[in-house]
């Protein structure tokens, strides 16, 4: 048998054998607001949030239209929005590393604030 036939064979096994839980490279939920929610422009508006930072990942900030307006150290939690304009808002949270590059690893949600 050929190198490249008995290579293959392993590299999968050692795939299989391994969780996915151990491949995979970080997550970000946002667990509230929801994606589409509408947001009352008067109320206290919490993003609500859990992280994996997988192995590049320290900590994330909070990005609102693009706009960081937070940085937040703990890996859950949630956070309270400042004042929102009314229209369409995308709310974001990216995992970034210890010199406050974003590492990839994010998730996004758009709301309409009224």
């Amino acid at each position: 048998m050929n190198r490249k036939h008995f290579l293959a064979p392993v590299a999968l096994g050692l795939l299989l054998a391994f969780p996915a839980t151990v491949l995979a490279q970080g997550k970000v939920q946002i667990t509230s607001p929801a994606d589409g929610a509408t947001l009352d422009a008067m109320d206290e508006n919490k993003l609500v949030y859990a992280v994996d930072p997988g192995p590049r990942g320290d900590h994330v900030h909070v990005y609102v239209d693009g706009k960081e307006v937070g940085i937040l150290r703990k890996l859950k939690g949630s956070y309270t929005l400042e004042t929102l304009s009314s229209g369409k808002r995308d709310l974001c949270v990216k995992v970034v590393n210890k010199a406050h590059v974003p590492v990839g690893i994010e998730k996004c949600v758009q709301v309409t604030v009224n």
